[in-house]
This record gives structure tokens, C-alpha cells and sequence, in this order.
């Protein structure tokens, strides 16, 4: 009998090309990853930060404004090394908002207080604030008449981690 030796042939290496990713807003839909290895062979996809975005297959969900970084990754099989990882940062900024406030009716002093209302396009809770508390005073959604006079009420929303101030 005879020994038949065979030699392993050397595992090919193989790199990942995967190009930057253009910023998005809070609020934006999902979007489509693309990235290719010189294998031919499929690239996944992660994210560092489940706050900011998610990544199902190759389909990105925003679900945060932040910084997250996008990894990109192959993983090798029995002809191909592991590719290097490439990261590409994702920048998700804030969303902008509205407010819609209503013109008030006037008012003559004596008048009961009165309940306002606002509503923001984030859907985020509205401060009201009076001008002139000499003439009205804003507490809660409350406007309560304390003079003759003029006083305008301000609709307010300061944002939060995913919205910027209304205006």
C-alpha cells in the first residue's frame, strides 16, 4: 500500500468594499445597505448602537438621532480568509417640528381663566408662557386674566434627543 499525501491549498484572503454613508434625519424611512467582498461571497451588516439605528439583513431602521458606526463584515468559509471589517459612521441628526397654536379670541377682564391648546408635529408636550403677566398669566394649559391690557401667549417645545426646538 501507498500513502497519498494531500496538501491544503492556502486560504485566499479577500477584502470588503463598502462606501460612505450619507447622514439621515430622525423620522427618515429605512434604507438599503450595499457592500461587496472580492470573494463574491455575502457581506453582513451591524451597528454599535441599537439607539440610533437597526440593521435587519441589509436594511438600516432609524430609530434614534446620534452617532452609530456600521460594520460591515465577512466572515470567511473553507476557500477564503475573514475579511477585514470596514466601518462607515452613520450621522442621524434631529428631527425639526412645528407647532400649531390657534389665534386666541379676546378676552374682557373678569372673564373666567381659560384653557388653551397647541399640538407639536412630534407629538411632544407644549409649555405655554405669557408676555405680560401683568395682564395674563400662563400655568399649565391655563391662561388666567389678571388686567385690562394685551399679553401674547407663547406656544413653546424645547425639543428633546431626536427633535430640535419648535419655533
Amino acid at each position: 500500500p501507498q500513502i497519498l499525501t494531500v496538501n491544503s491549498a492556502a486560504l485566499q484572503n479577500q477584502s470588503i468594499t463598502f462606501g460612505s454613508l450619507a447622514a439621515k434625519t430622525f423620522g427618515d424611512a429605512s434604507f438599503s445597505l450595499s457592500a461587496s467582498a472580492t470573494s463574491g461571497l455575502g457581506v453582513t451588516f451591524s451597528s454599535s448602537n441599537g439607539d440610533v439605528a437597526t440593521v435587519t439583513g441589509n436594511t438600516i431602521t432609524i430609530v434614534g438621532a446620534g452617532l452609530t458606526t456600521i460594520t460591515a463584515s465577512q466572515a470567511g468559509n473553507a476557500t477564503f480568509n475573514p475579511a477585514p471589517n470596514v466601518n462607515q459612521t452613520l450621522s442621524v441628526n434631529k428631527a425639526n417640528q412645528t407647532i400649531t397654536f390657534n389665534t386666541l379670541a379676546a378676552k374682557t377682564f373678569g372673564d373666567a381663566a381659560f384653557t388653551v391648546s397647541a399640538t407639536s408635529t412630534s407629538g411632544l408636550p407644549i409649555t405655554f408662557s405669557s408676555a405680560n403677566t401683568a395682564v395674563a398669566t400662563a400655568s399649565g394649559s391655563t391662561v388666567a386674566i389678571i388686567s385690562a391690557g394685551s399679553a401674547n401667549i407663547t406656544a413653546s417645545q424645547s425639543g428633546n434627543s431626536n427633535y430640535n426646538a419648535a419655533s
